[in-house]
C-alpha cells in the first residue's frame, strides 16, 4: 500500500471542494466573511492550494526552490482556481502515491524550521484542507448561495 491509497478519502475532500467552488461566481472572489477574518473567499482558495504545495511539493518532495507565495496573480479567476486545484491535487496524488505506507514515521527536514513526521505532515495539509473548505461552505452561505451535499458516500 502506498501513502496516497492510505489517503484515499482525500479525494472525497476534493472532490466536495470542487462542488463549493462551482457554485461560485469571479465576483465572489472579493467577499470577506467578517473584518476580523484576514482572507476573502478568494485567498482561502489560494490558501488552500499554496498549503498544499508548500507542505507536499516543496517540504516533501523538493519539487519547488521555495514556499509558494500566495497572492498568486494568475488566480483572480473561478475557471483558474479550479484549474490550479486540480492540477495541484492530482501532483500531490501522483507524488504520494511513489511513498510506502511504511514511511509515514520518517522524519522530514522542514527548511529553516522543524522536523515532523511525514505522517503529520500529510495529516496536516488534510486537515488544513478540510477546515478552509469549512470555511468556504460558511461563506456560501452568506453569500446566500447554496452549499454542496457533502455527506453522502458516492
Amino acid at each position: 500500500m502506498n501513502v496516497a491509497q492510505y489517503f484515499d478519502h482525500w479525494h472525497n475532500v476534493h472532490r466536495d471542494l470542487l462542488r463549493a467552488v462551482a457554485m461560485l461566481e469571479d465576483a465572489d472572489l472579493s467577499f470577506q466573511p467578517s473584518k476580523h477574518y484576514p482572507r476573502t473567499v478568494g485567498g482561502i482558495l489560494r490558501h488552500i492550494i499554496i498549503q498544499q504545495q508548500g507542505w507536499i511539493h516543496y517540504v516533501i518532495f523538493r519539487k519547488l526552490t521555495a514556499w509558494p507565495e500566495e497572492d498568486d496573480e494568475d488566480l483572480k479567476t473561478i475557471p483558474a482556481i479550479r484549474v490550479r486545484l486540480e492540477e495541484v491535487f492530482g501532483e500531490t496524488m501522483r507524488l504520494l502515491s511513489t511513498i510506502p505506507v511504511e514511511d509515514l514515521n520518517r522524519v522530514i527536514q522542514v527548511p529553516n524550521d522543524g522536523v515532523p513526521k511525514l505522517g503529520w505532515i500529510i495529516w496536516h495539509v488534510l486537515e488544513q484542507q478540510i477546515h478552509h473548505r469549512g470555511e468556504l461552505f460558511l461563506c456560501l452561505t452568506l453569500l446566500g448561495k447554496e452549499r454542496p451535499m457533502i455527506d453522502r458516500p458516492e
